[in-house]
């Protein structure tokens, strides 16, 4: 079975939006009433939806009513797994099953209000070969691309190049031991520390939450370990607010998170629909610390980090011993220090502890993986989750991405680290492209 875990996020404000407006706030209010909308049945997110519609549209009620219905009939059976963009003229959705990728544009105008909507099918406009892929890594190196591309096939290296600037201003190219923010790759991190609690018995993934958090309200008292690992819970895909400066960097901490993650409200009765959520992640992390007595970062050092051989990963804020020549500099719409690198961007807050705030590279991530599958941390039994034909993308504000495909039982994986894309949309034909070479 394919898994394709969407987990991009890059919100680029319009430049037109007056300020007032608070343009990258208004932005996360759409993308959140669009989820709110297909994912419930309450007429009141229509109602929400409704009014974010342009003030001097022409069309009735009746008429954008109709057309939200149809949307969301079209959508039904791609809802779970969702990328989003976000670009001057609107926000993209990227919808996906195991088979086939939608899209949802949601056009937006110069003060914020929605304009239209439409549906288009997703497919690759670049056909690639074994053969081309080096001339893709060139064709990406100037067209103003910069990154890393690893893949192997059945065993065969297919391609191992980095290429483009890690830092253009100290003219440093990227290389093999470039670091780079790695988006929500945390989540695999987070999800082998359950696994690797509840093979001790210190946990059941059947357990639910109010187990190990105190005071859980009644609407979450159902919600269980696997329903936070599988997009089951019911919580929103973020949980910052609006006083937060930044919805991934803003300060919180542990205490303040248990209080949003508890008090937010849920999209859905738990266990009866699917939707990602990074705040699910969040509440692992929470459980985590809880069950091991151990700081969350610290129970990864000790148990798969350190033992795997991964030492050019961190979190963000320090820098382990690191040179400024080391890391991969951001080049996306939010730039945060000089250069923009994740020591720079301050401690990992609990608004993504468990699902992000990390950097690492293509060697620490390979090494962390392979020692998942060995046997020497995780039983037959537990490897399981991690044995699976997957598809992911990660991503930030801040101009990283990662994209992977893994395949371990016929030893196929690739890796994309990018940290400056040229063309976003571009772009996801090349990953297209690259999932339907590696698997098909």
């Amino acid at each position: 079975m394919k898994i394709f875990t969407a987990l991009l996020l890059l919100i680029l404000i319009p430049s037109t939006l007056p300020a007032q407006m608070n343009g990258e706030s208004r932005l996360m209010e759409i993308e959140t009433t669009v989820l709110d909308y297909l994912a419930k049945t309450d007429p009141s997110h229509l109602q929400n939806l409704l009014s974010y519609f342009k003030e001097s549209d022409e069309s009735t009620i009746d008429e954008r009513t109709a057309q939200l219905e149809n949307v969301k009939t079209e959508l039904a059976a791609f809802l779970g797994d969702v990328g989003i963009e976000g670009s001057p003229n609107g926000l993209k959705f990227y919808f996906s099953n195991d088979d086939h990728e939608k899209i949802l544009f949601v056009a937006i105008t110069n003060n914020g209000f929605i304009e239209s909507l439409r549906i288009e099918d997703s497919t690759p406009s670049i056909a690639l070969t074994v053969e081309l892929l080096p001339k893709l890594v060139d064709s990406l190196s100037q067209n103003g691309y910069s990154g890393l591309l690893y893949a192997r096939k059945e065993g065969e290296m297919l391609v191992d190049q980095p290429f483009g600037m890690a830092n253009p201003g100290l003219n440093i190219p990227n290389t093999k031991e470039t670091i780079f923010a790695t988006g929500s790759r945390p989540i695999d991190y987070t999800i082998a520390s359950i696994l690797l609690l509840a093979q001790q018995d210190k946990l059941s993934l059947d357990d639910t939450i109010d187990r190990y958090i105190d005071e859980v309200p009644k609407d979450k008292q159902s919600v269980t370990i696997q329903h936070l690992m599988t997009g089951r819970s019911g919580l929103p895909d973020f949980f910052d607010v609006e006083s937060d400066w930044d919805a991934d960097l803003a300060w919180i901490d542990r205490e303040e998170a248990t209080e949003r993650l508890l008090t937010i409200d849920l999209l859905f009765e738990p266990g009866t629909n699917r939707q990602h959520s990074h705040a699910a992640f969040g509440l692992l992390a929470i459980v985590i610390e809880k069950v091991s007595g151990m700081d969350y970062y610290a129970f990864l050092r000790k148990n798969f980090f350190d033992p795997a051989g991964m030492e050019r990963t961190g979190e963000y804020g320090e820098t382990r011993g690191f040179e400024l020549s080391d890391f991969a500099e951001g080049k996306g719409p939010q730039r945060i220090g000089l250069p923009n690198i994740p020591p720079n961007w301050g401690p990992t807050s609990w608004l993504i502890k468990g699902s992000g705030g990390m950097y690492s590279t293509l060697e620490d991530l390979r090494a962390f993986y392979a020692y998942l599958r060995s046997g020497d941390v995780l039983d037959e039994e537990h490897q399981q989750w991690f044995m699976g034909e997957s598809v992911q993308l990660d991503g930030s504000m801040r101009g990283f991405e990662l994209f992977s495909i893994s395949n371990p039982t016929n030893e196929t994986e690739l890796y994309l680290f990018l940290n400056e894309i040229s063309d976003r949309d571009g772009m996801r034909d090349v990953f297209r492209a690259l999932e339907q070479l590696l698997l098909e």
